[in-house]
């Protein structure tokens, strides 16, 4: 994936993304812990499997009081996936969620997931590319939302200015953006550079330097860069080894194929971290 790739091309190739493929995964988890007998899941209980992001609701907990998000807050989530942190904002501080994500089929399984959990009133889902997608179209248009969150996203794009500048313009004046993100703490190696472009699909990740100078001339201030380098490590690594320990069981719901597919990712991501030269971050900012 060259650096200068577009949204779209990126789009293409996070399709494949070990990660991101086995959709049907969530299903069969679902079915496996009996969710879908009563007919109605609860969004936390289902939170456990359809979530991508670290620490789990701790970190959904975090955005809500730190945006202090309520039933008058809109909120867009870029990248929602299968919506989890969508519907757990939704389902905590009663706020509306304009869920956005990519790949189609994540987004459809999103929405059966939403319905399911009897939040389609308060969480809406879109498919699309926030780099291209007409703006005015998404939600109620261009300066509507409060607060914009996204996990382990932006990681993937690598035309950070014209995604931040995409982002201040959905937000109102004083909107809060909540990012996790990795960034380049040190320069990588040759190895870790192909790892993270064949592995997680993520090319010409910004220094912090870099990335504070991208929200600033995005029209953000009052900018919190939180590293979170060493506490997602640490998750990182009992991760694989929770993996590691669950085989028996995983390849009795998902099979042999789904398990070693994340186990390649899991294990990649952990090497990356424990080298120390990928950074993890949280950002909150504010639009001028």
């Amino acid at each position: 994936m060259a650096p200068n790739q577009n949204m779209s091309e990126e789009g293409e190739s996070i399709k494949t993304m070990k990660l991101y493929t086995h959709v049907e995964r969530i299903k069969n988890e679902l079915a496996s812990r009996d969710l879908l007998k009563s007919g109605t899941i609860d969004p936390i209980a289902l939170s456990e499997i359809d979530s991508m992001h670290y620490m789990g609701n701790d970190a959904i907990e975090d955005a809500v009081k730190t945006m202090h998000l309520d039933s008058s807050s809109k909120v867009l989530d870029i990248g929602s996936g299968f919506g989890g942190p969508s519907r757990v904002l939704s389902a905590t501080s009663k706020c509306s969620t304009t869920a956005l994500e990519l790949q189609p089929d994540i987004h459809e399984m999103a929405k059966y997931l939403t319905k399911m959990c009897r939040l389609d009133s308060t969480v809406k889902h879109d498919v699309g590319d926030i780099l291209s997608l007409d703006l005015e179209k998404l939600g109620s248009g261009i300066s509507t939302y409060d607060s914009i969150v996204s996990f382990l996203v932006f990681l993937h794009i690598t035309d950070k200015v014209s995604l931040l500048g995409n982002c201040a313009k959905m937000l109102k004046p004083g909107g809060i953006i909540f990012i996790e993100d990795y960034y380049c703490s040190s320069p990588f190696s040759e190895e870790e550079v192909k790892s993270l472009q064949n592995d997680l699909y993520s090319v010409g990740l910004p220094t912090k330097k870099e990335y504070i100078s991208h929200l600033e001339a995005s029209g953000f201030h009052n900018i919190q860069f939180i590293d979170k380098s060493i506490e997602w490590t640490t998750y990182v690594t009992e991760r694989v080894e929770k993996f590691i320990g669950n085989r028996e069981k995983f390849e009795e719901v998902h099979g042999e194929p789904t398990y070693l597919s994340l186990l390649h990712f899991y294990k990649a991501v952990k090497r990356l971290f424990t080298a120390q030269n990928l950074g993890g971050v949280r950002i909150i900012a504010e639009k001028c």
